[in-house]
């Protein structure tokens, strides 16, 4: 962009040339769409270069020791004074 303004400035008769006339070059390269465009993917390539030299992982949390797990309580068992189940000690009392 700046050598093409540079490019016009120096080719161009400077004595011939008026500061209107010159403001009107420089608008008309500026309003030019390829000059816009080719602004807009320089600013995305430079952008996505400053992405990728500044990335930086974040590091893994460090995760707690996990306490380990309680043993189950151990279940009661019913027993009985005579050692069976008590269903069929239940029909032993009729005796």
């Amino acid at each position: 962009m700046i050598i093409s303004l540079l490019f016009v400035i120096f080719l161009s008769d400077i004595k011939t040339m008026t500061i209107k006339e010159y403001f009107s070059v420089i608008l008309g390269v500026l309003k030019d769409f390829r000059v816009i465009g080719t602004l807009i993917v320089m600013i995305l390539v430079i952008e996505f270069a400053k992405f990728v030299t500044t990335y930086k992982k974040k590091p893994a949390k460090p995760k707690g020791k996990k306490a380990p797990k309680a043993a189950p309580a151990p279940k009661e068992e019913k027993k009985d004074d005579k050692g069976g189940d008590a269903a069929a000690d239940a029909g032993n009392d009729k005796k």
